[in-house]
């Protein structure tokens, strides 16, 4: 069943028992999950072609994160039944949902790693931004690209502070690497950016 959502539904809510999974044809969806004290952490931004909600579906237990509409999305939904019945009866069904779940592995180990080992903000911002750069437009290093967060929702991505992540922020645009533009963000060169990683020390978490 394909249906369009307008920005801001919520696919799905973290704890509730998984229904069935969600095949993004057009827009994006935001993943979060809330911590213990209640804080949110935003995990990432789900693609076109990318299936939400597999690994709760598949195990047949609660949705892990909450999935929320960014922008108009076109969704096919699949209950939970009938996508286990296309497992069973379609190799190349099977085979695409594993490199999924290889690849959300592999996202994740990647962004533990980058993240987890930065030493500052500007840098887990860096390359933060470099990750979602590849689904920018542009030439000769430059990439424009829509942006969905506020400070606030960037510091939660990285584990800083709002404070910090703005005086990040503003040492990208000062420098010409990165500039927000309203809802648009423009990486003005991803080489300079990223040979900023490792050259910030004095951009601290704690500050």
């Amino acid at each position: 069943m394909t249906k369009v959502y307008p920005k801001g539904t919520m696919l799905f809510v973290e704890g509730q028992p998984a229904s069935g999974v969600y095949m993004l044809c057009q827009g994006k969806v935001k993943l979060s999950t809330c911590s213990q004290d209640g804080k949110v952490i935003i995990l990432g931004i789900v693609e076109p072609g990318e299936v939400i909600g597999l690994s709760a579906a598949l195990d047949g237990v609660e949705y892990e994160t909450t999935a929320e509409v960014l922008e108009l999305c076109q969704v096919n939904y699949v209950a939970t039944d009938d996508f286990i019945r296309l497992m069973r009866s379609s190799t190349d069904a099977c085979l695409n949902a594993a490199r999924q779940l290889s690849r959300n592995y592999q996202t994740a180990y990647r962004q533990v790693c980058s993240l987890g080992l930065s030493d500052s903000v500007a840098d887990k911002l860096a390359k933060l931004f470099l990750g979602w750069s590849g689904n920018g437009t542009g030439g000769d290093g430059l990439v424009r690209m829509k942006n969905f967060f506020t400070h606030e929702e960037m510091a939660e991505m990285i584990g800083a502070s709002r404070e910090t992540v703005t005086r990040a922020l503003k040492y990208f645009r000062e420098h010409d690497l990165v500039t927000l533009k309203g809802s648009e963000m423009i990486i003005h060169d991803r080489r300079r950016l990223k040979a900023v990683i490792g050259t910030r020390k004095n951009l601290h978490t704690e500050m």
